[in-house]
Protein backbone atom coordinates (compact mmCIF):
# COMPACT_ATOMS: atom_id res chain seq x y z
CA UNK A 1 0.00 0.00 0.00
CA UNK A 2 1.33 3.28 -0.91
CA UNK A 3 1.44 5.78 2.31
CA UNK A 4 1.69 8.87 0.33
CA UNK A 5 -1.22 10.49 -0.87
CA UNK A 6 -2.14 12.40 -3.97
CA UNK A 7 -3.90 15.29 -2.58
CA UNK A 8 -5.41 15.88 -6.38
CA UNK A 9 -6.92 12.78 -5.75
CA UNK A 10 -8.71 13.39 -2.96
CA UNK A 11 -9.76 16.66 -3.43
CA UNK A 12 -11.10 15.91 -6.85
CA UNK A 13 -14.15 17.49 -7.51
CA UNK A 14 -13.96 19.82 -4.68
CA UNK A 15 -13.14 23.67 -4.95
CA UNK A 16 -9.52 24.99 -4.70
CA UNK A 17 -8.69 26.56 -1.39
CA UNK A 18 -8.23 30.28 -2.23
CA UNK A 19 -6.97 32.95 -0.26
CA UNK A 20 -7.31 36.72 0.51
CA UNK A 21 -4.38 39.01 -1.69
CA UNK A 22 -4.37 41.25 1.62
CA UNK A 23 -5.06 39.03 4.45
CA UNK A 24 -3.98 35.49 3.47
CA UNK A 25 -7.20 34.32 4.99
CA UNK A 26 -8.95 31.66 3.12
CA UNK A 27 -11.89 32.40 1.25
CA UNK A 28 -15.07 30.63 1.11
CA UNK A 29 -16.65 31.09 -1.97
CA UNK A 30 -18.33 29.12 -5.05
CA UNK A 31 -16.44 31.35 -7.37
CA UNK A 32 -12.76 30.26 -8.14
CA UNK A 33 -11.79 34.07 -9.59
CA UNK A 34 -12.41 35.83 -5.94
CA UNK A 35 -9.15 37.68 -4.62
CA UNK A 36 -10.64 39.43 -1.84
CA UNK A 37 -12.67 37.78 1.48
CA UNK A 38 -14.28 41.50 2.12
CA UNK A 39 -14.64 44.55 0.55
CA UNK A 40 -12.56 46.05 3.25
CA UNK A 41 -9.59 44.06 2.08
CA UNK A 42 -10.60 45.16 -1.82
CA UNK A 43 -10.37 49.02 -0.64
CA UNK A 44 -7.24 48.25 0.77
CA UNK A 45 -6.07 46.42 -2.16
CA UNK A 46 -7.03 49.19 -4.46
CA UNK A 47 -5.91 52.19 -2.62
CA UNK A 48 -2.86 54.11 -3.60
CA UNK A 49 0.06 53.54 -1.17
CA UNK A 50 1.94 57.03 -0.31
CA UNK A 51 5.65 56.31 -0.99
CA UNK A 52 8.36 57.99 -2.18
CA UNK A 53 8.25 56.29 -4.66
CA UNK A 54 5.03 56.20 -6.52
CA UNK A 55 4.19 59.81 -5.15
CA UNK A 56 6.29 62.84 -6.23
CA UNK A 57 4.40 64.63 -3.52
CA UNK A 58 5.20 62.54 -0.38
CA UNK A 59 9.11 62.54 -2.48
CA UNK A 60 8.78 66.07 -2.08
CA UNK A 61 7.69 66.06 1.27
CA UNK A 62 10.30 63.73 2.84
CA UNK A 63 13.22 65.44 0.95
CA UNK A 64 12.06 68.78 2.36
CA UNK A 65 12.01 67.12 5.92
CA UNK A 66 15.72 65.55 5.36
CA UNK A 67 16.74 68.51 4.31
CA UNK A 68 15.29 70.58 7.89
CA UNK A 69 16.91 67.90 9.94
CA UNK A 70 20.40 68.54 8.01
CA UNK A 71 20.33 72.18 7.98
CA UNK A 72 19.21 72.21 11.82
CA UNK A 73 22.53 69.70 12.68
CA UNK A 74 24.53 71.89 10.21
CA UNK A 75 23.17 75.13 12.22
CA UNK A 76 24.16 72.97 15.62
CA UNK A 77 27.75 71.79 14.37
CA UNK A 78 28.94 75.39 13.32
CA UNK A 79 28.11 76.94 16.67
CA UNK A 80 31.07 77.22 19.00
CA UNK A 81 30.71 74.23 21.15
CA UNK A 82 30.17 76.59 24.75
CA UNK A 83 26.82 77.58 22.32
CA UNK A 84 25.48 74.27 21.15
CA UNK A 85 23.52 73.15 24.70
CA UNK A 86 21.71 76.64 24.54
CA UNK A 87 20.55 76.16 21.20
CA UNK A 88 19.61 72.70 21.85
CA UNK A 89 17.32 73.90 24.70
CA UNK A 90 16.05 76.53 22.38
CA UNK A 91 15.04 73.70 20.27
CA UNK A 92 13.54 71.41 22.63
CA UNK A 93 11.47 74.66 24.16
CA UNK A 94 10.02 74.98 20.42
CA UNK A 95 9.18 71.82 19.93
CA UNK A 96 7.42 71.84 23.50
CA UNK A 97 5.74 74.95 22.84
CA UNK A 98 3.67 73.12 20.26
CA UNK A 99 6.34 73.09 16.78
CA UNK A 100 5.22 70.17 15.20
CA UNK A 101 7.73 70.06 12.28
CA UNK A 102 10.10 70.28 14.67
CA UNK A 103 8.50 67.80 17.34
CA UNK A 104 8.51 65.52 13.92
CA UNK A 105 12.58 66.06 13.12
CA UNK A 106 13.43 65.42 16.57
CA UNK A 107 11.62 63.02 16.95
CA UNK A 108 11.44 61.29 14.11
CA UNK A 109 12.96 56.93 14.19
CA UNK A 110 14.97 57.06 11.33
CA UNK A 111 17.25 59.91 11.97
CA UNK A 112 17.08 58.64 16.26
CA UNK A 113 18.72 54.81 14.83
CA UNK A 114 19.98 55.61 11.50
CA UNK A 115 22.06 52.80 9.73
CA UNK A 116 25.85 54.52 9.58
CA UNK A 117 27.10 52.66 6.66
CA UNK A 118 23.38 52.68 4.58
CA UNK A 119 21.79 56.02 5.46
CA UNK A 120 25.23 58.26 5.79
CA UNK A 121 23.49 61.18 3.94
CA UNK A 122 21.39 61.65 7.12
CA UNK A 123 24.57 62.75 9.30
CA UNK A 124 26.32 66.17 8.93
CA UNK A 125 28.41 66.29 6.24
CA UNK A 126 27.86 62.77 5.62
CA UNK A 127 30.24 61.65 8.50
CA UNK A 128 28.14 59.19 11.08
CA UNK A 129 30.93 60.38 13.85
CA UNK A 130 28.10 63.78 14.19
CA UNK A 131 25.10 63.07 15.58
CA UNK A 132 21.87 63.60 13.93
CA UNK A 133 20.29 66.59 14.96
CA UNK A 134 17.41 63.78 16.43
CA UNK A 135 19.94 61.79 17.98
CA UNK A 136 21.89 65.11 19.72
CA UNK A 137 17.85 66.00 21.11
CA UNK A 138 17.98 62.75 22.65
CA UNK A 139 21.36 62.85 24.25
CA UNK A 140 20.43 66.68 25.51
CA UNK A 141 17.05 65.05 26.89
CA UNK A 142 18.18 61.97 28.84
CA UNK A 143 21.14 64.30 30.33
CA UNK A 144 19.03 67.00 31.52
CA UNK A 145 15.40 65.87 31.41
CA UNK A 146 16.13 62.34 31.96
CA UNK A 147 13.78 61.02 29.38
CA UNK A 148 13.19 60.17 25.69
CA UNK A 149 13.06 62.94 23.21
CA UNK A 150 9.76 62.18 22.44
CA UNK A 151 8.19 62.33 26.03
CA UNK A 152 9.80 65.47 26.50
CA UNK A 153 8.82 67.05 22.72
CA UNK A 154 5.08 66.23 23.71
CA UNK A 155 4.72 67.46 26.88
CA UNK A 156 4.45 64.23 28.39
CA UNK A 157 7.03 64.97 31.33
CA UNK A 158 7.75 68.28 33.13
CA UNK A 159 10.12 70.77 32.38
CA UNK A 160 13.71 70.24 34.03
CA UNK A 161 13.66 72.77 37.52
CA UNK A 162 15.30 75.96 36.88
CA UNK A 163 18.29 74.83 39.28
CA UNK A 164 19.56 72.83 36.69
CA UNK A 165 20.46 75.26 34.17
CA UNK A 166 23.76 77.57 35.14
CA UNK A 167 22.69 80.47 37.14
CA UNK A 168 23.47 84.04 35.89
CA UNK A 169 25.61 86.21 37.92
CA UNK A 170 24.78 90.08 37.89
CA UNK A 171 27.54 92.29 39.14
CA UNK A 172 26.20 95.75 40.09
CA UNK A 173 29.23 97.41 41.54
CA UNK A 174 32.94 96.29 42.00
CA UNK A 175 31.96 94.61 45.37
CA UNK A 176 28.51 93.99 45.09
CA UNK A 177 27.22 90.87 43.42
CA UNK A 178 23.50 89.57 43.11
CA UNK A 179 22.54 86.43 41.98
CA UNK A 180 19.07 86.13 39.57
CA UNK A 181 17.00 83.85 40.79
Amino acid sequence: MNKYVNLNEVNEGAPEALFCCVCGTTIQSQRTTKKYCSANCRQKANRNQQNSASSTTKARTNAEFFDRAKRLAEVLYTLPPEKRLGFMQQLIGEARAGNTKLREVLTNQKLLWPNPTEEKHLFHRSDPAYCTIAQAAQYYCKRFCKANVADVAYNRVKEPDTGEAISVRVVLNDNDVETDP
